[in-house]
């Protein structure tokens, strides 16, 4: 996972702040001991965030060479993702130690509603928060792409969420099981094969399949693509729960 952090604009460092710049700096050294993590900073503490247009961002984001669309998420210290979210579209964690009522009570309404979580560090230690960070993005995807096609998440209520499956000519989603939730399978396009337990059915346009909390099952395509209208119920819908049993891209955890 790639995480970029941004720090405090100029003018919004407190007395006794402690996200300083070395601070920052030192945690983005700590998270990139991390297997599977890289961190880069994006230091705007000389700059003052009231005067910072997208192209002031995409400026400073030259100079030092960041990569913004490459980056999973965003820890940030500073409003400035809130400001201009229509740039800044990754998950956006944020750790703030100023009032945001006294500062910014005209722009507190875009936190709500959008891809992001408050992210206390001092209540986690770096494996904690690592596996905080992991859980947050990968369960709060809307789209994501896969060896076998893509999928976008349409619904993503409490208990149900709805998405759109694609799978490819020739492939063939996991073998797998969901602790949590069933799921129901309906044809919209294409045509392939549906397996349920021991069983595989021939999956046609307007098709519906019913797979119960436990059951094995996957799709598989020939010639044919196919899209499947997903509909899923549980107590809890994350990306990960998800366990593989046979997966022809080697995915299976060891």
């Amino acid at each position: 996972m790639k995480i970029l952090f941004v720090t405090q604009a100029a003018n919004e460092f407190t007395d006794g702040s402690k996200f300083t710049v070395d601070f920052i700096r030192e945690f983005v050294s700590e998270i990139n001991s991390r297997e599977g993590f890289y961190a880069e900073m994006l230091d705007i503490s000389a700059l003052d965030i009231k005067d910072l247009s997208i192209r002031d961002i995409e400026k400073l984001c030259s100079e030092t060479k960041t990569d913004i669309n490459s980056f999973d998420a965003l820890h940030t210290f500073s409003f400035l993702p809130f400001v201009n979210r229509a740039f800044f579209r990754q998950f956006v964690f944020y750790s703030f130690d100023f009032d945001l009522k006294e500062k910014y009570a005209g722009l507190i309404e875009n936190i709500n509603g959008l891809n992001c979580s408050e992210c206390n560090i001092a209540k986690f230690s770096l494996g904690e928060l690592c596996d905080f960070y992991t859980h947050r993005v990968v369960n709060t995807k809307s789209f994501d792409t896969r060896p076998w096609g893509w999928w976008k998440t349409l619904v993503n209520a409490e208990d149900y969420k709805i998405k759109h499956i694609f799978v490819e000519p020739h492939q063939k989603l996991s073998l797998q099981t969901h602790k949590f939730r069933s799921e129901t399978w309906m044809i919209a396009e294409g045509s392939g094969f549906v397996v349920i337990g021991d069983r595989r059915f021939k999956a046609e346009k307007g098709l519906v399949f019913t797979i119960p909390k436990h059951e094995k099952h996957r799709a598989e395509t020939e010639d044919s693509s196919m899209v499947i209208v997903e509909l899923q119920l549980g107590s809890y819908l994350g990306e990960d729960d998800i366990e593989r049993i046979e997966d022809i891209y080697g995915r299976i955890k060891q």
